[in-house]
């Protein structure tokens, strides 16, 4: 499965559909365009949920990480592993880590 940027792909349609009609071109190529906007509004959306690395979890090292268990620890001290329960720190900066 391929997954595409769903805004990104909507900007640059409507770019190219601004910019047919500006040069008043009202033919086929804005046709396409124009179905090639439906068609993508019609996409199913898949919503993937956000991975928080070990090292960015506030749940790392503590007893209530879900991969604290000797066999695991090891696995997971570069920090570069993730889980399905990760929950990202709270930013003491106000800035975000995405």
């Amino acid at each position: 499965m391929n997954l595409i940027d769903y805004n990104r792909t909507m900007e640059a349609l409507d770019k190219q559909r601004q910019l047919l009609l500006n040069r008043e071109m009202y033919g086929a190529e804005l046709i396409l365009v124009n179905h090639a906007i439906n068609v993508v509004e019609k996409l199913p959306i898949i919503r993937q949920p956000e991975i928080v690395r070990c090292k960015d979890c506030r749940k790392h090292g503590d007893i209530g990480c879900p991969l604290w268990t000797d066999a695991v620890v090891e696995l997971e001290t570069d920090g570069d592993f993730f889980c399905a329960d990760g929950e990202r720190k709270e930013c003491v900066s106000g800035s975000s880590n995405e």
